[in-house]
Order: C-alpha cells, then structure tokens, then sequence
C-alpha cells in the first residue's frame, strides 16, 4: 500500500471517529466540533493497527488529500462534515449506574471532595465499566474504577446530558452518590510523618561522632557525692606524705 492509501484511509477513519460517533471512542467535541489532538491520538492508538499513530501523521492528512474530511487548527482537530456529530441532550433517566475512572493519586481527594472535571469541561462517565477502565488507563496506568449512582444524583439535583449511546455528561458527582474500593492505607497524613521521621534521621546521621559541650539534662547524677569527693581527696594527701617520708628521709632531716 502506497503512502497517499493509508493517508487516506488514515483521514478516513478520523472522519468517522470526529463526525459520527465520538463517544465511541471517548471523545467529546466542544461546541465547534473540536477535540484536542492528543485526546484524538491517545484514543487512535487504542485501535489495533493505528497505535503508530503520532502528531506528524495528523498534520500530514491536509498536506497530503486535496479535499481532507478532517480540519486542523493549532493542537485541535474536527470533522469537515459534522451533519451527523451527535449533541449532548438532555437526559432525566439516566443508567441506574453508570462508571468513571480516575487517577489512583487523585483518588483520595476525589473521595472527599467528590468527581470534579479534569481534561473536560463535564465529567465524563459510560454506562460500560469496560470502557471507562480503558478511557481511564489515558491518564493512569492503574485507574481507580468509580460506580455512579444516578438516583442519589438527580435527587441531589444534578443533570445528566446524553452524548450518542455510550456519554453521560455531568458538572460533579458529589460525595455520597458514587462508590469506589476502600482508600489506600497510606493517607497524606502518613506521608508528612513519614516526611518528618526522614528529617530526624538525617539529623541524627549528621550528629553521628560529634559531641557536646553542654551535657544533656537528662544525663544521670554523679555516682559519689560532694562530701566523698572531700574525703577521697584527704586520703589521698596523707598518702603521699607517708610516701614522701619512705623514699627521701634526708629531706626530714634537712
């Protein structure tokens, strides 16, 4: 296959990925049809035989087809014909459940504070656990899977849009209306603690041979007394005259 083919059948398969069914492959256009170019290829390479696909191969389509299907503009990419690009729609009985994914760094306060929008302006969410683990695995290698409760959502009040057959789009999920596995053991706390216990460590490596000046005020009480000391110096000051009278006697006489 020569390269203007797969160019073709490159554009091709973009066309249909921007204009006809972008929630198949979890991408949501904006207003004007855009997607960002790096969504598009992290969704691209997903596809067995177009995970080769990089920056150039995009900007070459308008280069390389006289009439491309795919409009390029700066870092985005649209479809030329959007006549069947679906639109969010308003959706008041959504999935009973519905799956999202997000980081495992992330997950910690996403559980407090609740699902808030990251590379979307809505949060992102499909009714096919599948998919939203394989979407997931663009920003995470090892995503944390989330279970939506639609029903706790709408009686908090909140709006679920419909994006062809596999998007839902909401503003937030809040706490209380998703659920997701038991939060990692080691909390933000345990690493400021961990953070302070390497801290004394180093200190007590870079005090490791030296000494004080001051002793420490926990050190123990001297083992003999003042009264002991006074005594022990006396002894000693009679023994040495006897030693003094033993080894020179001339020094008596003299």
């Amino acid at each position: 296959m020569n390269r203007r083919k797969q160019v073709e059948q490159f554009a091709k398969m973009a066309a249909y990925m921007l204009g006809r069914r972008p929630d198949e492959f979890g991408l949501v256009p904006d207003d004007s049809g855009y997607v960002a170019i790096k969504e598009f290829i992290k969704a691209v390479s997903e596809l067995e035989g177009w995970r080769h696909i990089r920056v150039s191969h995009v900007t070459e389509i308008p280069l390389m087809l006289d009439r491309p299907p795919v409009e390029t503009d700066n870092e985005r990419i649209r479809a030329a014909d959007r006549s069947l690009l679906p639109r969010p729609l308003p959706c008041p009985d959504p999935p009973r459940l519905l799956y999202v994914c997000v980081s495992l760094k992330s997950y910690p306060i996403v559980a407090t504070d609740g699902i808030r929008p990251t590379f979307y302006p809505r949060v992102i969410s499909t009714p096919d656990a599948d998919l939203a683990r394989q979407w997931g695995k663009r920003r995470d290698n090892n995503p944390v899977n989330l279970v939506i409760q639609t029903a706790l959502a709408v009686e908090k009040g909140l709006r679920f849009d419909r994006l062809g057959e596999n998007i839902f789009l909401s503003d937030a999920i809040p706490p209380g209306c998703f659920t997701g596995p038991p939060l990692p053991k080691e909390t933000v706390t345990e690493k400021k603690e961990k953070k302070v216990d390497a801290i004394d460590q180093y200190i007590r490596q870079s005090q490791a041979g030296s000494f004080f000046l001051t002793p420490p005020s926990h050190a123990p009480p001297s083992k003999f007394s003042r009264k002991d000391k006074d005594a022990s110096w006396k002894q000693n000051k009679k023994r040495l005259r006897r030693d003094k009278k033993q080894f020179w006697p001339d020094d008596e006489k003299g």
